[in-house]
C-alpha cells in the first residue's frame, strides 16, 4: 500500500487564481473578441481550456483586431506593448501579479534614481523582458559565474530578484557581489521572491525528506515549478515533474511505500486531484 502526502501549499497561488478569474470573465463579456500575447499563465491544461473558450492566443499585437480586448499576461508585459494596444483602441484587461507589479515598481524607482539595476533571474523569462523594457541598463545574473571582482566599484546598486527565483541562489548572489565589490558606493537590496514560491520551497524540502518518491505537479514552461523539481532532486534523486494524470508516471512509484506531491503555483487543485486519483492506481491512499 502507497502512503500519499500532498503538500498544503498546492493549487493556484492567489495571483494566478486572480488572473484566471478576469480572463474567465472577460471571455464571458466578450464572446469571441479576447485575446492573449502568449499564455496569460505557464500551464498548458488551463491555456487549453481556456482557448476552447474562445481565448486566442496571438503571437503578435498586429494580428488583432480593432477594438478587441487584450489580456496581459501575469507574469508581465512591455510598455510597448500596452502603449501600441492603446493606439489600436484595444480594451486592455491587465492580469499582472500583485507581486510582479510590485518588482516592476521598485525596479522603475531604482533606474529613476540612477542606480545600476541588478536582476537575479533567467534571462529569456517574460518577467524579466518586461524589467529590462522599465530599465534597459539592468543587468541580469543568470549564475554565480558572471560576477566579476570590481564590477561594481564606486557604483550606486540596486539588487532585485525574478519572484520565481529560489531564495538559496539569491542570497548567495547578493553575498557574492557584495564580497567581490568592496567598494561598492552603495547597496539597496530588494528580497522580490514572493511569499507563496518562498512557501512551496520551504515544504518542498521537508518533503522530500520524508517520501520515496516526488512529484512536482506543474508543466515544464513554469519557472516555479521547474525550481521545487531542482530543490527536490537536491535531497531525493527520486523527484519527478508530472504535467498530468495522462504523463508517463516513474516506475520507481510501484515499489513506493511513500509519496509526496507538490505543485507548482500555476496548477490548479483539480489537477492535483487527477493525478492523486492516477497514484491511487497503483495502491496507494492518500493522508
Amino acid at each position: 500500500m502507497v502512503s500519499i502526502t500532498i503538500a498544503t501549499h498546492t493549487g493556484f497561488c492567489s495571483g494566478v487564481k486572480r488572473a484566471v478569474q478576469l480572463v474567465q470573465q472577460s471571455l464571458s463579456a466578450h464572446k469571441g473578441r479576447v485575446y492573449s500575447l502568449g499564455p496569460v499563465i505557464h500551464n498548458h491544461r488551463v491555456m487549453e481550456i481556456l482557448k476552447k473558450n474562445k481565448l486566442h492566443l496571438v503571437s503578435s499585437i498586429n494580428n488583432i483586431k480593432p477594438g478587441s480586448t487584450l489580456i496581459l499576461p501575469s507574469h508581465g508585459s512591455s510598455r510597448h506593448t500596452e502603449s501600441k494596444a492603446r493606439q489600436m483602441s484595444l480594451r486592455l484587461v491587465n492580469t499582472m501579479c500583485p507581486y510582479v507589479s510590485l518588482v516592476q515598481k521598485i525596479c522603475a524607482t531604482l533606474n529613476r534614481d540612477g542606480l545600476q539595476v541588478l536582476i537575479v533571474g533567467d534571462r529569456a523569462h517574460p518577467e524579466i523582458k518586461a524589467l529590462l523594457d522599465i530599465a534597459p541598463s539592468a543587468r541580469v545574473i543568470t549564475s554565480i559565474k558572471e560576477i566579476k571582482e570590481d564590477a561594481f566599484s564606486g557604483k550606486r546598486i540596486g539588487i532585485i530578484s525574478q519572484t520565481t527565483q529560489s531564495r538559496e541562489f539569491f542570497i548567495n548572489v547578493v553575498n557574492t557581489i557584495l564580497k567581490k565589490n568592496k567598494k561598492v558606493s552603495e547597496a539597496h537590496i530588494f528580497n522580490t521572491i514572493c511569499l507563496d514560491t518562498s512557501r512551496r520551497q520551504e515544504e518542498v524540502k521537508g518533503l522530500a525528506g520524508l517520501v520515496d518518491v516526488l512529484l512536482v505537479i506543474g508543466s515544464k514552461t513554469s519557472a516555479n515549478t521547474k525550481r521545487l523539481l531542482v530543490i527536490g532532486q537536491a535531497i531525493n534523486k527520486n523527484s519527478y515533474l508530472i504535467e498530468s494524470e495522462h504523463s508517463r508516471f516513474p516506475t520507481v512509484i510501484k515499489r513506493a511505500r511513500r509519496v509526496g506531491v507538490i505543485s507548482g503555483a500555476s496548477t490548479p487543485s483539480w489537477l492535483v486531484e487527477k493525478v492523486v486519483e492516477k497514484i491511487k492506481k497503483y495502491g496507494g491512499s492518500r493522508k
